[in-house]
């Protein structure tokens, strides 16, 4: 209780007691010493021995200050006992606590406890988010400076059809992008049409096709060769024919 009230006095006053009685103590402590030092100066006008002089001011400044310890510890203690104290049986109220309720049982004491569970887990829910904010704010950051950065390299774009006086580069890709979708829709639509099995069928009269023509190149290449050889052999046999007569003639000359 002794405690309570003195966490009371404290709050009430805004300041410790005890802080109070030691600035007093200090305050008698230094009046103490400037009285000794004007002690020691008047004796040393009137005596001459300097060892008789500092044994018997060091009695004196001992004395002394016993004498005001052991009373200013009395003194402290009646302070505090019955000047900056609070009797056990008077109920007192400081303005900033009318209206607030201090009986608390064990039941409240659960609860608020559990609330203040309940807080500490909606602060660190909080501060995680708050970690994930961050890391995505972080992320955007870096997203945007690439994103910039490759505005960037595509401003040309933009900014060459400007400076030649050609058509919006914008609208020729639209037209593109429209002409791309209708060849897709189209060729879907042939897709559609065209089974696998007609494409067979295509492709086995293509096969057929160009079996009948290589046959045919074949055998007329093999004709071709056939009439050249006879025509070679003919050539040799006629140049071998010459060459015989030749040589008839000319022993018919001889």
């Amino acid at each position: 209780m002794a405690h309570d009230n003195k966490e009371l006095v404290i709050e009430h006053f805004e300041f410790a007691p005890i802080s109070i009685i030691d600035e007093v103590i200090d305050s008698v402590n230094e009046l103490l010493y400037q009285a000794l030092i004007g002690l020691e100066n008047f004796i040393y006008k009137y005596l001459n021995s300097d060892e008789e002089i500092e044994q018997g001011m060091h009695q004196v400044e001992t004395l002394l200050e016993n004498l005001i310890d052991h009373n200013f510890d009395l003194f402290e203690l009646y302070t505090l006992r019955n000047i900056f104290a609070v009797p056990d049986n008077l109920e007192i109220i400081l303005p900033h606590h009318e209206g607030l309720d201090f009986t608390l049982d064990q039941s409240k004491e659960d609860q608020i406890d559990e609330e203040l569970e309940l807080m500490r887990k909606k602060v660190l829910a909080a501060k995680a988010m708050n970690h994930k904010l961050k890391m995505e704010q972080s992320k955007t950051e870096t997203r945007i400076k690439k994103m910039e950065q490759m505005k960037e390299k595509l401003e040309f774009i933009l900014t060459t059809p400007k400076l030649h006086n050609v058509n919006p580069m914008v609208d020729t890709l639209r037209l593109v992008i429209d002409q791309l979708l209708g060849i897709k829709k189209i060729t879907n639509n042939l897709h559609s049409e065209v089974n696998e099995e007609k494409l067979n069928q295509y492709s086995n009269i293509h096969d057929e096709r160009e079996t009948f023509i290589s046959t045919m190149v074949l055998r007329q290449t093999e004709q071709v060769k056939m009439l050249m050889q006879q025509k070679e052999k003919q050539t040799i046999n006629n140049l071998f024919s010459d060459v015989n007569n030749n040589k008839i003639n000319n022993k018919h000359e001889e």
